[in-house]
């Protein structure tokens, strides 16, 4: 594998909280149905390409939020991989990328209703090797889905990071990603490798926190936040208790929520490590999420 991308020039915030996080940096191909899906027959649609990744998501949105952003990935020494991490400077996000071999790539299927349906091929996303002592250096949070810790080497990885950001006293944050990953775990075996990742945060949308119990039976040691899409998210401490709950804006229509979820997690992330209250985390992690929203629709 090549070495790490080397002092990339990106637009930032002089004096935002950094966010850093770990994990997939993807090309997307997002097939948007005008009509149900009829198998075996045509279907019209709108394609569009674009940039994607569960943990690249959130450290663009962390960027636009008004934070710093650094990304650490695997991807390509390709064209499609070229076209990543220029997409990664354009939004101001500082990317140390391992690059060698095929990108990751992914097509999402949004159906009329907004449902959506994922067929990831993940490249070389699962290779990423530990970068060193400088992946950390002035970060404010360490941040990554759970679908880092699918896969090797990028599972070590993740966890090493996870544990050393816990050393240096840096919040860290694991998203439960998807309840269709977990379940190669089972919820019992996923809530043990999250408890055991250390990490001081986690994100789960209501599905997956139903799926892993987790309103019943916090993760001991975790802040929970739960995002309910156009619902009311909420803080809730490891014993249960509700911190802060915030409804999110109301927006119309049917809409591609992809990614909506990361954009909420990166200005949650940054509204919290520059000291914010839970209560204006939230607001701030929905307005993330509907500016988004609302450049999905537009692009």
């Amino acid at each position: 594998m090549s070495g790490v991308s080397g002092e990339p020039q990106v637009r930032r915030s002089a004096n935002g909280p950094l966010i850093v996080s770990v994990g997939d940096l993807i090309d997307e191909i997002a097939v948007r149905l005008a009509a149900p899906w009829r198998r075996g027959s045509d279907a019209a649609a709108q394609i569009t390409r674009r940039r994607g990744g569960s943990a690249a998501n959130v450290a663009v949105a962390a960027a636009a939020s008004g934070g710093r952003a650094r990304f650490l990935g695997a991807i390509g020494s390709d064209a499609t991989g070229d076209a990543l991490e220029a997409a990664l400077l354009a939004a101001g996000v500082e990317p140390l990328l391992q690059r060698a071999g095929r990108s990751p790539s992914i097509i999402v299927v949004v159906e009329p209703d907004g449902e959506r349906t994922m067929l990831p091929d993940r490249g070389v996303a699962t290779d990423l090797q530990h970068p060193g002592p400088a992946l950390l250096s002035g970060a404010a949070w360490l941040h990554a889905p759970a679908y880092s810790l699918m896969g090797e080497p990028l599972a070590t990885t993740t966890l090493r990071l996870l544990h050393e950001a816990n050393q240096d006293g840096i919040p860290t944050s694991l998203d439960a990603s998807s309840v269709g990953a977990l379940d190669a775990w089972g919820p019992e075996e996923s809530r043990t490798r999250f408890a055991a990742s250390g990490a001081t945060h986690l994100f789960a949308n209501e599905e997956e926190a139903e799926y892993l119990g987790l309103l019943r039976a916090p993760i001991a040691g975790a802040t929970l936040i739960v995002k309910r899409g156009a619902g009311v998210a909420d803080v809730r401490a490891a014993s249960g208790e509700v911190l802060a709950s915030v409804a999110a804006p109301p927006i119309g229509g049917s809409i591609d929520s992809t990614g909506a979820g990361d954009a909420f997690a990166g200005g949650f992330l940054v509204a919290r490590a520059r000291g914010d209250s839970w209560e204006d985390a939230l607001h701030a992690g929905h307005r993330a999420a509907r500016a988004h929203l609302q450049q999905q629709e537009e692009g």
